[in-house]
């Protein structure tokens, strides 16, 4: 880099005067004064009033090509501060930033002192790479990087400190965990992550969002599926919380340039928790998710995942089957994996063996063999799957079917007398078939050997300290799709907020589902390649009903309320479906008579053909008036 701009041979004084800052009249002052004091000629010029700090250093940067850095808004790497003494940035007046390989790059007030580049060099070993900025900027980096115990303590004492031990993987020793304790820098950082960690733990949530802005760092937590900002934090703690957790997590700290993955094994409070690490590099820095896996306060239990007692007995009746494919289905985080493991521990029992193939391993059972998938390696979901078929399995988990070699295995191995537990994305248990026979297998495959499917969703609960009763709108009601709900006899709430819930009203989260049960007249729809509506009708026959359907009776319990399952149902554009009150069918929101019955689902003007609300007498669009209508065209 030193290189690029050394053959100039110009002093700071040429380049100030070709750049029409100050005249030579100027610069001959300047040098005359500079002879008297000793100072350098860029603090001699600021003195006098000429210039500005900022003016030197942006002029430089044009003429030089050597970038400019503002360091309010950079992030100083820790491990750069380490390379380089305190005295020898002190004298010739540099600040480290960052390190890799191959490249140190530092910040500088005097981009021509190349005697400060040469002993960056052999100090480090590495190619420099100069910045400019100001000498004040400078200054004032090395007091806060160079003691950055001493800055961090007003950022830590407005956090809840909490204490959270590092436990040692099973083949590390004690002297491991202590390394990693002391690379962690300065105490205080170490105590600023366990304290957002902390803090996360004892909020109940499920991820922690370390987020690098422009001028700050943004901490959130993903609490009950939404996200919430924890902290503010200043930007130049960024550099030294991102190094303290990638070292945690056993991740390569030089390299910022390419996602990273890494878990840590915490505890706090008594209880061992595993945290999964990913870092993304985005525009200011490195993003990090931290994703907290808590298994005390997971739940594990069939009956305790919010099934209603239909649904629970039949979701009993297709896993207690010697043999058959049972598919969870639902978008990313809607408690797929929650569900398979709550069925995995329903029928585990001693004598049977069970094996999973997850990709992670979120949770450790007991008495299941989990099995971790790694695609770098070669070990797919398709490759683990065959492995697993000669190991004598009674019960085989597949963490999901992602492609079409995987689901005609597992289905394959279902006919061959196994219990197949595995999960896809889809909206509905329906779509769920359309989407096994886009994988390529086919219908006849999925008929013989599907026993159910389970979709699912998670709406937030409401908090029992402050959720209060209420009367719904005809347009709440409308956007589930249930034109027919007695608003003056069910019990509606709503969420308020209180202390208990951190003034947002929900607490917790429940599963809503529904449940496709495949008997024979849903097998034979599906080996005969039938439509979705087909399917549908047939499974609501045979007593499945809809998760809206499962909604609303939570919702008439009490249990959420009536904006959080629009918010989980229908705001992420799953497609209406209306039931027919007539004949209880189920038919598409944009039908306006029941194809099974003939019932008029929206009611219209039989004169001009515009859509009536069913109490009005007259048509505001042609006069009609409407008095017995809905009755004659019932009859008809």
């Amino acid at each position: 880099m030193e290189q690029q701009y050394k053959h100039t041979a110009k002093k700071l004084g040429e380049i100030l005067v070709e750049s029409g800052l100050i005249t030579k009249e100027q610069l001959e002052k300047g040098l005359a004064e500079q002879k008297k004091t000793g100072k350098k000629l860029g603090e001699v010029l600021v003195e006098s009033g000429l210039l500005t700090e900022a003016d030197i250093a942006k002029t430089l940067s044009m003429q030089l090509g050597i970038p400019y850095i503002d360091l309010s808004t950079a992030v100083i790497e820790p491990e750069a501060i380490e390379m380089i003494p305190e005295k020898l940035a002190q004298r010739h007046l540099i600040l480290p930033i960052s390190t890799d390989r191959k490249v140190f790059t530092i910040a500088m007030a005097d981009p021509l002192n190349f005697e400060a580049l040469s002993d960056v060099r052999f100090a480090t070993g590495k190619n420099v790479r100069p910045t400019i900025t100001t000498p004040t900027e400078i200054q004032y980096a090395i007091e806060r990087y160079y003691h950055l115990s001493d800055t961090l303590h007003e950022v830590i004492d407005r956090m809840t400190d909490g204490f959270v031990e590092v436990v040692p993987e099973k083949d590390e020793g004690p002297e491991n965990v202590e390394e990693i304790v002391r690379k962690g820098k300065a105490p205080p950082i170490i105590r600023m992550v366990n304290s957002i960690i902390f803090n996360a733990v004892k909020n109940r949530a499920s991820d922690i969002h370390i987020e690098p802005q422009e001028k700050r760092v943004l901490v959130r937590e993903r609490i009950d599926g939404l996200l919430r900002e924890s902290l503010q934090l200043p930007k130049w703690v960024q550099g030294a919380i991102t190094s303290r957790i990638k070292i945690m997590a056993r991740m390569d700290i030089a390299e910022k340039r390419i996602p990273q993955d890494g878990r840590i094994k915490i505890r706090v409070e008594g209880r061992e928790i595993d945290i999964r690490i990913s870092t993304l590099p985005i525009q200011y820095g490195e993003d990090i998710v931290m994703r907290i896996l808590d298994a005390s306060t997971a739940v594990f239990k069939l009956d305790e995942l919010g099934l209603m007692q239909g649904d629970y007995r039949r979701i009993v009746n297709i896993i207690e089957r010697p043999q058959g494919t049972v598919l969870v289905t639902g978008p990313t985080g809607s408690g797929k994996s929650s569900t398979l493991y709550a069925m995995i521990n329903h029928i585990k029992t001693d004598v049977i063996n069970i094996i999973t193939l997850e990709d992670p391993i979120e949770y450790e059972l007991a008495g299941v063999n989990q099995v971790a998938i790694n695609e770098k390696t070669g070990l797919t979901f398709a490759y683990g799957l065959r492995s697993v078929l000669r190991q004598d399995p009674d019960v085989i988990m597949v963490g999901e079917m992602r492609d079409a070699e995987t689901a005609n295995i597992a289905f394959q191995a279902s006919l061959t007398g196994h219990l197949v537990l595995s999960t896809l994305h889809t909206n509905t248990a329906v779509s769920s078939v359309t989407r096994l026979v886009n994988l390529d297998i086919q219908p006849y495959l999925i008929a013989s050997s599907l026993n159910g499917i389970v979709a699912q969703r998670l709406v937030r609960r409401l908090c029992n300290q402050c959720k209060e009763p209420y009367s719904p709108s005809r347009e709440e009601i409308m956007k589930i799709g249930l034109n027919d709900v007695d608003l003056k006899k069910a019990a509606f709430f709503r969420a308020v907020g209180c202390d208990a819930c951190d003034k947002t009203g929900y607490k917790g989260r429940v599963g809503i589902f529904e449940v496709l049960v495949c008997n024979q007249a849903v097998k034979e729809l599906i080996s005969g390649g039938a439509t979705e509506d087909a399917i549908l009708n047939a499974a609501r026959e045979g007593g499945m009903r809809l998760m809206a359907e499962d909604g609303i009776a939570k919702v008439k319990e009490g249990i959420t309320s009536m904006d959080e399952l629009v918010r989980v149902l229908y705001v992420k554009g799953e497609q209406d479906v209306l039931i027919c009150s007539r004949c209880n069918n189920s038919v598409r929101s944009d039908f306006i008579t029941c194809p099974y019955c003939g019932y008029a689902i929206v009611d219209r003007c039989p004169s001009c053909g515009k859509q009536r609300e069913t109490d009005w007498r007259y048509c505001p669009y042609c006069r009609k008036e409407f008095e017995g209508l809905q009755e004659k065209v019932a009859a008809g």
